[in-house]
């Protein structure tokens, strides 16, 4: 049986974390091991009641690459692993250094547009320099891989030219969710969480799942429910995910008064059920990777109004979903009223969306491709 070692940044809830977790557990093919380098481990209890070894070092330097890279070499050496498998940037730089030390094959993940020129716009001059660092960086060491698998063809396309990757070694599969998480939801469990939301039972509720950054087009959000807030006093936002941009989000809610109609929840453990008491799920970015949120709404039959994002029409289409223009706060105000409105009017889109969902990202058929994929490895280093 193939052993693979996970390297990750941290064990946080954050979509690629979770997603490679839940590969993990049901996968039967291979013994996974996670090892995560910095400090955050919110995941770890999760994996280890699934019987997956997690090895966390828990450092608390930003990014001490080198260091880092050595305290990493006996877990190596006693794993011993088929595969060595990075996600995320810190994650990458640090098994990139470990190249000179085994012949073990290493896989790098492609999750985020991290180089998109739209990023680059809202940085200052210094902030501009950093990221261009750091984009040389991961091209330079990114030679050390040997293959790469993204999470869908546009991040591929994007992180090929930013990094000048040989598109052949680059495989796409998509992330995968378990659709039994978001088909067994009760009543019960839907009343006691607006009882504890304190949901009144006349609210239009919308619902955002996403971490709190720029990029995640809340602030736009906010700015849409403001205008729609106007005329409706009974909707509700509520915005599950936590990080930076928090305060910024905060400042809003404050000087707009819109406490009343939007609740920041931070990190939540119960998404399936936030998405079943929801009347639709809004999911405004500017860019992502695969956005799992967006496919977790698709599982639950949700009414759907999203930015016109690559990323996210490599999910759904205007069959699936309300599309409007990123970054278009007077269209997304439209098609949030319309939905209040003409709730009904939009059923078969959340229809269309389950099925395209089991079609493209049942957990079942990801693992399969990543099965596959880890064999080709093993089978190709083989003498």
């Amino acid at each position: 049986m193939k052993k693979i070692l996970y390297i990750l940044d941290t064990f946080e809830t954050g979509g690629a974390e979770k997603s490679l977790l839940d590969i993990a557990m049901h996968n039967r093919e291979v013994v996974s091991v996670f090892v995560t380098l910095y400090q955050g481990n919110q995941l770890a209890e999760t994996a280890q009641k699934a019987g997956i070894k997690v090895i966390a070092l828990n450092r608390n330097e930003k990014y001490a690459f080198n260091k880092i890279a050595q305290l990493l070499l006996p877990i190596v050496r006693e794993e011993q692993p088929d595969i060595i498998h990075a996600t995320l940037f810190r994650a990458d730089i640090v098994a990139r250094k470990l190249k000179k030390y085994f012949s073990i094959p290493l896989v790098s993940s492609l999750v985020n547009n991290s180089y998109v020129a739209d990023r680059y716009q809202k940085l200052s001059f210094i902030g501009k320099l950093k990221l261009y660092y750091i984009q040389q960086l991961d091209a330079k060491t990114a030679k050390k891989v040997d293959f790469f698998v993204s999470n869908s063809q546009t991040i591929k396309d994007s992180n090929a030219k930013a990094l000048r990757l040989n598109l052949d070694k680059i495989k796409v599969i998509y992330r995968g969710r378990e659709l039994s998480k978001f088909t067994s939801i009760t009543s019960q469990q839907i009343e006691e969480t607006k009882n504890a939301l304190n949901i009144p039972s006349n609210s239009f509720v919308f619902l955002n799942v996403s971490r709190l950054l720029d990029r995640k087009g809340q602030l736009d959000l906010l700015k849409a429910i403001d205008v729609v807030s106007k005329s409706n006093n009974s909707v509700k936002l509520f915005i599950a995910g936590e990080g930076f941009y928090r305060s910024v989000l905060e400042q809003y809610i404050q000087e707009n008064d819109l406490s009343a109609h939007v609740t920041l929840l931070g990190n939540r453990s119960d998404v399936p059920v936030l998405l079943h008491l929801a009347d639709a799920f809004v999911f405004p970015s500017h860019y992502e990777g695969l956005p799992g949120a967006l496919i977790e709404a698709m599982m639950a039959k949700k009414t759907i109004i999203c930015s016109d994002i690559p990323e996210n029409k490599e999910c759904v289409s205007n069959k699936e979903a309300l599309v409007f223009q990123k970054g278009n706060v007077a269209q997304l105000v439209q098609m949030i009223e319309s939905v209040i409105h003409h709730p009904n009017v939009y059923n078969d889109l959340g229809e269309n969306a389950k099925k395209v969902a089991i079609e493209k990202f049942s957990i079942e058929k990801v693992v399969a491709q990543y099965n596959s994929f880890y064999s080709s490895i093993v089978n190709a280093s083989q003498p």
